[in-house]
């Protein structure tokens, strides 16, 4: 029972390394005729390093940030891309005493992206 316990953290917390690193919110327009001035989007990525089935699990995740993004309009994926991304791991703080190591404090990792529009959604045509 105890490892099953440990398995489920694990692949609940696995969702957690999903993040939203572009995003701009649907816009409405002044009046409802108008409808969306913007229909918004942005660009979600999620590692991948780790198990196949931790890998699913967070872009399960990622999918439901979307979603819960773009709520109530649906949305598109436009693409769908694997590249290494380059993080530096300071803050404005310590600046000068990471500087002075080099190089090593940037971490390079491969990521998954999901760049995605909401759609709005099409009005009636009379």
């Amino acid at each position: 029972m105890r490892l099953f316990g440990i398995i489920l953290a694990a692949a609940v917390l696995s969702g957690c390394v999903v993040e939203m690193v572009k995003s701009q919110k649907p816009r409405k327009g002044p009046v409802a005729e108008v409808g969306y001035i913007d229909s918004g989007g942005g660009d979600v990525r999620y590692s991948t390093q780790g198990w196949s089935w931790i890998v699913a699990s967070r872009r399960t995740m990622a999918l439901r940030r979307i979603k819960l993004f773009c709520s109530p309009l649906p949305f598109k994926i436009d693409d769908d891309v694997t590249r290494q991304d380059v993080d530096a791991t300071y803050t404005s703080d310590d600046v000068e005493t990471t500087l002075e190591r080099g190089g090593q404090h940037y971490k390079v990792s491969k990521y998954h992206h999901i760049v995605f529009e909401c759609v709005p959604p099409r009005t009636a045509q009379k």
